[in-house]
């Protein structure tokens, strides 16, 4: 196993969903390429909502799963406080947001950069992984800094407009940092890794911070966290794991459906924003929390 400390120096066996970022990178290539105008912001955000859906929320669906196998919810009982404590931090996530809304915004970005770098937690030691977890949350920010500027205003007003200036990084640092990561890739034998890197630095200079996003989010980071869950879940148990998928998809769409109720007088684009990005919150904070859980109860065995 791959401490904090060390450095892998074997190749890791190929696995075809390594190969779906750059692929998918090609794609948009040539899509927008040949037609640039083919996605207006409006078309971005049905794109996003929907591949968040399809591809992005049942990475988390299994944390039920996750926590029967650590032990944190085996009886009914645990099953019950589990479920409850879930949907709980999720709502105090939603609360918080609305009471401070760049604060929130600032502190979802950092978590996700941290949960983001376990993407190569078997390519890269600590440091490069937080690195890359930074650098592909600040890629669109200071490659396209007015177009982010403007999202992150639907999110949590003029505040998120300094946010996103602050956080505008030059365009040549950013290159250098992915620059670094690739050739530390490429030194520990990790061509899959240092393949995603220059994906995403390409993603980054050539797609819409919003379509960037969906396609980092749902071909490399949640489609890597099913097929591994899947990889090392028994094969009689598979079955049973996609039907929880679905079912505990099908529950998260439910309860976005009373934020659009309750958020029913915002504008069309903010309201899609926030119930994608302020639910990826709700969602990701509990998903991070069983996540420390589960690597505390490893440690401690």
């Amino acid at each position: 196993m791959t401490t904090a400390t060390s450095i892998p120096t074997t190749p890791i066996p190929p696995t075809l969903e390594r190969l779906a970022l750059p692929v998918v990178t090609v794609l948009a290539l040539l899509v927008l390429t040949l037609a640039p105008d083919v996605l207006p912001l409006n078309v971005q955000l049905i794109l996003l909502a929907a591949m968040v859906v399809v591809f992005g929320l049942p990475h988390g669906a299994l944390d039920p799963w996750l926590a029967k196998r650590a032990g944190l919810a085996r009886t009914t009982r645990e099953v019950v406080v589990f479920n409850v404590g879930y949907l709980g931090v999720a709502a105090l996530v939603v609360l918080i947001w609305m009471w401070l809304p760049v604060f929130s915004l600032a502190v979802f970005l950092a978590i996700s950069a941290w949960h983001f770098s376990g993407d190569w937690a078997s390519d890269l030691s600590r440091l490069p992984r937080v690195a890359a977890g930074l650098l592909l949350l600040l890629l669109p920010i200071g490659l396209h800094t007015e177009n982010v500027a403007m999202l992150f205003a639907h999110l949590s007003g003029a505040g998120g407009v300094q946010l996103a200036h602050a956080l505008a990084l030059p365009a040549w640092f950013l290159t250098a940092g992915i620059g670094l990561l690739v050739a530390l890739a490429l030194r520990q034998r990790r061509w899959q890794a240092a393949l995603e890197f220059v994906s995403l630095l390409v993603l980054a200079f050539i797609a819409e911070p919003l379509v960037y996003f969906a396609l980092y989010f749902c071909a490399l980071h949640s489609l890597r966290h099913l097929a591994g869950l899947f990889r090392e879940a028994p094969p009689t148990e598979r079955p049973s794991l996609w039907r929880m998928t679905v079912v505990y998809t099908m529950a998260t769409v439910a309860l976005a459906g009373v934020l659009w109720w309750l958020w029913s007088d915002l504008p069309s684009d903010t309201l899609v924003l926030k119930l994608v990005f302020i639910g990826l919150a709700a969602v990701t904070v509990p998903h991070m929390m069983l996540m420390a859980r589960i690597h505390f109860v490893d440690l401690r065995e």
